[in-house]
């Protein structure tokens, strides 16, 4: 073996190791990259640069209603500029990439202007027509996963020599490495495709689940996807903070989508709440006013029934006569006693509000905590029980202590249906974000009375658009609706008393986050 013969192995081995080593490199590019579009430009780019190529396009196999077809889906030219847009192209041996995709083998051309004697293919002149590029030698492989379906067509074009401007053709060895490229490509776009299929399902069974949730309150119907929406917005302008208390925070796109639904299911748990809870308007219910209005109408006529009784009864002992006077006297009594009861029944109404109870209103309430009537079996009964007394006697809303705890344990709820779901490791702190966005800065949220070291940003994010939202809702039939200006006053408020965040709430506001939501 001669010096020169040595030499040139030496050199066919340098270059096997580093086509490997390339290999090798583009394979973990390929498995790292997560983002589908990103995935195709990176297949194409790296193609090119292993091979060689000053310009490659990328076509990928889609089902269609005539058939399967090839869509155009990338292109890439170091020569010229060009404006690209997809298209698609039917799978038949009429192209280089119909023909590559209905055999399923390479394709190799010296030159794209001098194809085989009758071959059924034939290359597009257009591209090159329109722009002064000249195609000269080409490579078109077909993209198989690892059950050998194809996937797409990769398609190289113009291998440079290694003197500057010049080209050569494909050599035949570059071909079988081309085709481990793309069976990883496929791979990988399959596995991406499959994860973005799972995805999709994912969201849309959580879309379906808060469907639910706000179809037992409809009042609520959007929230979920609005704080979502708001809490987005507000983390990246967290992440794009220079100075202040979040400017060492950042949000990979990852992380924002992690927030996002964290927000989207933050109300989750609420479907375990009582629905009559859940919507509770009053203190007590419009059948709980009902039956205190058939207690007061049925004492009303009992002492109607009384006062006549007694006035026959007299009559009787008497040996007398009913006279226009004991009528007038009869009528004009069950007229007091009527007005009583319904002033009385007006102040119930009144009471039954969701607002604080007057210390005198709470007093003649607990008179009628000791009247007493007969009832229908003759039982002696107050006009009001003591449980209605208790529900009126509520001093802030419409929700007993009792109430209140069962809406607050959504929270809880939440956490424990989240914390089922086996989340991927870019979604992990879901449950957790979730659980915190009751909390507040000074610790007297709830469930857990976190302060603000164990709130972490995401969650103070979250925590200042669910107030946003719940304030600006339409009305429900526990509140009205907040003006944005007022909602704005109470984030500051809040912010002042150190139970939201001061700088996210500033940056809510500055940074007009709301005008995120769709119109």
């Amino acid at each position: 073996m001669t010096p020169r013969d040595v030499t040139l192995l030496e050199e066919r081995l340098r270059q096997a190791e580093e086509r490997i080593a390339a290999l090798n490199r583009i394979g973990i590019a390929l498995s790292a990259e997560r983002d589908i579009e990103r995935l195709l430009e990176t297949i194409l780019t790296e193609s090119r640069r292993f091979s060689a190529s000053e310009a490659g396009s990328l076509y990928l196999v889609e089902d269609a209603s005539e058939g399967r077809r090839l869509r155009f889906k990338l292109a890439q030219n170091d020569a010229v500029a060009f404006a690209f847009s997809e298209r698609t192209m039917p799978v038949d041996e009429g192209s280089l990439a119909g023909w590559v995709a209905v055999h399923g083998e390479p394709l190799v051309l010296e030159d794209a202007y001098a194809l085989p004697a009758g071959a059924p293919f034939h290359h597009n002149h257009a591209f090159d027509e329109a722009t002064g590029f000249r195609t000269r030698a080409m490579l078109v492989v077909p993209m198989k996963d690892h059950r050998g379906e194809l996937v797409g067509v990769l398609q190289l074009m113009n291998r440079r020599s290694r003197a500057p401007g010049t080209y050569e053709a494909y050599p035949d060895d570059l071909v079988p490495l081309l085709l481990s490229l793309a069976t990883q490509a496929a791979v990988c776009l399959k596995a991406n495709h499959l994860t973005a299929s799972i995805r999709k399902l994912f969201e849309d069974f959580a879309q379906a689940a808060i469907f639910a949730v706000e179809q037992r309150d409809p009042t609520t119907a959007g929230h979920s996807n609005r704080v979502s929406t708001l809490s987005v917005q507000l983390a990246r302008l967290v992440d794009g903070a220079d100075d202040g208390p979040h400017a060492g925070v950042t949000f990979s796109r990852e992380e924002l989508r992690e927030i996002g639904t964290a927000a989207l299911l933050h109300d989750f748990g609420k479907i375990s709440v009582p629905e009559h809870v859940l919507v509770k308007a009053r203190k007590l219910s419009d059948g709980g006013l009902a039956k205190i209005r058939d207690r007061f109408d049925f004492s009303l006529a009992s002492e109607e029934a009384r006062a006549g009784r007694a006035l026959l009864e007299r009559c009787a002992r008497e040996g007398g006569r009913v006279t226009a006077g004991d009528l007038a006297a009869l009528d004009a009594g069950a007229s007091a006693r009527a007005r009583e009861i319904e002033d009385l029944f007006e102040e119930i109404v009144a009471a039954n509000e969701p607002t604080v109870l007057p210390r005198e209103v709470r007093g003649r309430l607990e008179g009628l905590l000791v009247r007493s009537y007969r009832d229908r079996r003759g039982r002696e009964a107050t006009l009001l029980l003591p449980e209605e007394f208790r529900f009126l006697s509520i001093t802030k809303g419409s929700l007993s202590e009792d109430e209140r705890r069962a809406v607050e344990s959504h929270v809880s709820h939440t956490w424990r249906f989240l914390s089922t779901i086996p989340w991927t490791a870019d979604l992990a702190r879901v449950p957790e974000i979730a659980y915190a966005h009751h909390e507040k800065l000074d610790g007297t949220g709830y469930p857990r009375g976190l302060n603000r070291e164990g709130i972490p940003p995401a969650v103070r994010a979250l925590t200042v658009c669910d107030v946003y939202d719940a304030l600006t809702a339409s009305d429900r039939p526990y509140k009205k609706a907040v003006p944005r200006d007022a909602a704005l006053d109470i984030l500051e408020e809040e912010a002042k008393r150190d139970r939201l965040d001061s700088w996210m709430v500033s940056a809510f506001i500055e940074g007009k986050v709301w005008t995120s939501l769709a119109p």
